[in-house]
C-alpha cells in the first residue's frame, strides 16, 4: 500500500489486508481507490471529510478526543495489541499515534482535532501507522472475519465446504474456536467435579441426544405433510360424492402448521415408551441417563441441582 493511503480509508472501517489484492491498481488515484474500497470492502458507496469526521466523533460532542483518535487507528483491538511486545509498549504506541495526529490537525493546542481543524487540513494529513499495527480495526474478531475474509472469499455454497475453508485465516479462526470450547469444558468439569474426558463425553451425548431428537421431530414433520398431500381435504374426501353434491356437511380436519405447534405436542410423544416417569414401576427412582432427564415430571429434586455424581 502507498504512503498515505490507509489512514484515511483503513480508518474508517476495518480492514484485514487477508490474501493481499487490496492495494491501489496501478495508476489509480486515491480518490478512485478510495470509492472502489469503500463500495467493494464495506459497501459504502459515497463519503466525505465531515461524513468521515462524524462516524469518529463517538460522543457526538464535535471534536475528536485522544481516546476517539485511538479508535480511528484501532489502536486498542486485538490484532494490534498481538502486534505489541507488552502493556508498556503497547501504552508508548498509543502515546505515539495521538501526540503524532494531534501535532499535524491540533491547531490551537487544546488537545483536541475540532471538526474545522480536520476540514481546514484534510483527511490526507493523518498519518499511516499500518507499520505499527494501527490498522483501524473496529469490530470484535467475528465481525472482521466475515467482513474481510468470509464474505470475501466463503460468499457462495461452492466455497463453503469443508474443503474450502483451507486458508491460514481459516485455520486460525477455527484454532481460536476450539481453544474457547476447550477452556468451556475445562470450566465445566471443574465445576461438576468431573474429569474433562468425562465432561467431553456427556458434551456429545447431549449433543447426539438432542441430533436424535431433532431427526425424530423432522421425520414426523414430512410423515404429516406427505399425509395432507395424500388426502387435501381430510380424511373424509373418498366419501365424497365424485359429482362434489352434498359438500356442505362434509367434515375437513385441519392439520394445525408446524410453527404453532405446542413445544408439548412436538415433543412430548418421542420416545415415551422407554422412557418412563419417575417413581413408576419396580425400579423406583432411577439416575438419569440423559442431560434432559434431569427436568422430567417426578425427577427427584436432588436430580435437578446437584455438582457432581458423586454428591448424592
Amino acid at each position: 500500500m502507498k504512503g498515505l493511503l490507509a489512514a484515511s480509508l483503513l480508518s474508517l472501517y476495518p480492514f484485514v489486508a487477508a490474501h493481499g489484492g487490496h492495494g491501489p491498481d496501478s495508476g489509480e488515484t486515491i480518490q478512485q481507490y478510495a470509492r472502489r474500497h469503500m463500495a467493494t470492502e464495506h459497501h459504502i458507496a459515497d463519503f466525505d471529510i465531515r461524513s468521515f469526521f462524524q462516524l469518529h466523533d463517538l460522543n457526538r460532542d464535535g471534536y475528536w478526543s485522544r481516546e476517539e483518535i485511538e479508535a480511528i487507528y484501532g489502536v486498542h483491538h486485538i490484532y494490534s495489541q498481538k502486534k505489541s511486545k507488552d502493556d508498556e509498549e503497547h501504552q508508548k504506541k498509543a502515546d505515539h499515534i495521538t501526540s503524532k495526529v494531534l501535532g499535524i490537525l491540533d491547531r490551537d493546542n487544546d488537545g483536541m482535532v475540532s471538526a474545522k481543524e480536520f476540514q481546514k487540513a484534510g483527511m490526507d494529513a493523518l498519518p499511516n501507522f499500518d507499520d505499527l499495527g494501527a490498522e483501524g480495526h473496529h469490530y470484535d474478531v467475528e465481525s472482521e472475519f466475515f467482513l474481510h475474509h468470509e464474505e470475501q472469499f466463503h460468499s457462495t455454497p461452492e466455497t463453503q465446504t469443508d474443503e474450502s475453508y483451507n486458508h491460514p485465516e481459516d485455520i486460525e479462526h477455527f484454532a481460536h474456536h476450539e481453544a474457547i470450547e476447550s477452556s468451556e469444558i475445562k470450566k465445566e468439569a471443574a465445576y461438576q467435579g468431573i474429569s474433562v474426558e468425562e465432561a467431553v463425553h456427556i458434551q456429545e451425548d447431549a449433543a447426539k441426544d438432542a441430533q436424535r431428537q431433532y431427526d425424530e421431530y423432522q421425520k414426523k414433520l414430512r410423515e404429516e405433510a406427505k399425509g395432507a398431500r395424500e388426502d387435501p381435504e381430510g380424511t373424509d374426501a373418498g366419501k365424497r360424492d365424485p359429482e362434489g353434491a352434498g359438500m356442505e356437511g362434509m367434515k375437513v380436519n385441519r392439520v394445525t402448521k408446524p410453527e404453532k405447534l405446542d413445544p408439548a405436542s412436538k415433543f412430548g410423544s418421542l420416545n415415551k415408551e422407554d422412557r418412563a416417569e419417575w417413581g413408576a414401576g419396580d425400579e423406583g427412582y432411577k439416575a438419569p441417563k440423559a442431560p434432559g432427564d434431569r427436568i422430567r415430571k417426578n425427577a427427584p429434586y436432588k436430580y435437578k441441582f446437584r455438582r457432581s455424581w458423586g454428591d448424592f
